[in-house]
């Protein structure tokens, strides 16, 4: 029997100590679309000068794993590749009730707090909140994404039913969230082969970098690149090496379904989006070992490009004048209510080149944007990030 390309399980889990294979529990399943891990040997060739003008056979030298696996997005399903990625961990949801604000009042646009600073209780800029409880039912249970803090209000995005009676028993939700960090984390990860029995294991994996694709019609696409130590090859009773990883079970996210907000503002006329967070991930040979002591992750750089319709000149004049912009992507279940989502917020990107679509096209003109992506050193409400993510899964 030969393998077949599909019938195959990819499962990952996170090592304790770099290199070292993890137990085989508690594993997860990943929900590739394709892809995968390969392992190279750098030649090593021979430099001997013989007599009979032929060459001596080279040795294996240095061993190095590649490869990516692309994915459809979805909720819970990566995030502690995502994790990985941004080099961080999560900070837990939190749950703000009147012991933290004593009462609110909503305004078309605005949650305005009797007490305690929405900044100081751990707010920001980019975050999703969810109202509870408020006495204004229309007002609960929706994703309301922050545009502006300051000492007393939140501003969001969203249109609140105006409500001036201070509500002692609403309660404001923020769900887990994530900006970039410096701890690295490496992964197992095992390719198991069915149709043979057979198993490839890759060792002292990180995640290298994550690229975001957005297309009309398409799946919220992301893949990540992995770089790693080594591989090992196991077959019969001891292929798969994990037992019974899990599997998430929660709906592929769309581009369609996206809420796009660039510079403050939400825009129906984005075409598309590819955006990749790249580490430039890579080990280093030594004398003595044909592994690398350490799969090495770099300064973050992210590259963004965005094409959209044209309909005036504002985003041109943006360009110009090098405004300082945001970017907001929000991807939601297709249900009522406050939709599970997840959703990938950059606070400080600029418009780096606008080229225009060729003139005497068919259908609307495009303009596509590549971005200058930074650090928000703001402070204060500002996430102090590249990138931050957040998640409704708990």
């Amino acid at each position: 029997m030969y393998q077949s390309g599909r019938n195959v399980l990819v499962s990952r889990k996170r090592e304790v100590s770099f290199g070292v294979l993890p137990g085989a529990t508690d594993a997860k399943v990943c929900r590739i679309n394709s892809g995968g891990l390969n392992l190279a040997k750098e030649p090593i060739n021979s430099n001997e000068l013989r007599s009979d003008g032929m060459s001596t056979r080279g040795r294996h030298g240095s061993r190095s794993v590649t490869g990516s696996y692309p994915v459809d997005l979805s909720v819970g399903t990566f995030d502690d590749m995502i994790e990985a990625v941004f080099r961080s961990t999560f900070s837990a949801a939190l749950e703000l009730d009147e012991t933290d604000f004593t009462s609110i009042t909503t305004t078309a646009n605005t949650i305005v707090l009797a007490s305690g600073s929405p900044i100081a209780l751990g707010l920001r800029i980019g975050d999703i909140i969810r109202l509870t409880g408020h006495a204004t039912a229309a007002n609960n249970s929706r994703n309301l994404r922050i545009t502006d803090l300051d000492a007393t209000t939140i501003t969001v995005a969203e249109t609140l039913i105006a409500d001036a009676v201070a509500d002692t028993a609403a309660s404001i939700s923020r769900p887990k969230s994530l900006v970039q960090g410096v701890t690295p984390y490496s992964y197992t990860f095992e390719e198991y082969e069915a149709d043979i029995d057979g198993t490839e294991i890759f060792t002292g994996c990180r995640i290298g970098s994550m690229q975001l694709q957005l297309q009309p019609n398409g799946m919220t696409m992301l893949t990540f690149g992995i770089v790693g130590q080594d591989m090992d090859a196991l077959e019969g009773a001891e292929a798969p090496y994990f037992t019974d990883p899990t599997k998430t079970t929660s709906i592929g996210l769309t581009a369609v379904e996206a809420k796009i907000m660039l510079g403050g503002v939400d825009v129906l006329d984005v075409s598309s989006i590819d955006l990749t967070l790249q580490l430039n991930a890579s080990g280093t040979p030594v004398v003595g070992s044909v592994l690398t002591p350490e799969v090495f992750t770099n300064s973050a750089q992210i590259t963004l490009s965005v094409t959209a319709l044209k309909k005036d000149i504002a985003r041109v004049q943006q360009y110009l004048d090098e405004d300082e912009l945001s970017l907001h992507l929000v991807f939601e279940e297709n249900e009522s209510g406050a939709a599970d989502f997840c959703a990938f917020y950059l606070p400080n990107i600029t418009l780096a080149s606008a080229t225009k679509s060729e003139l005497g096209q068919d259908n609307g003109r495009t303009v596509t944007f590549t971005c200058l992506v930074g650090v928000d050193e703001r402070g204060g409400a500002y996430p102090n990030t590249m990138i931050g993510f957040q998640t409704s899964a708990a």
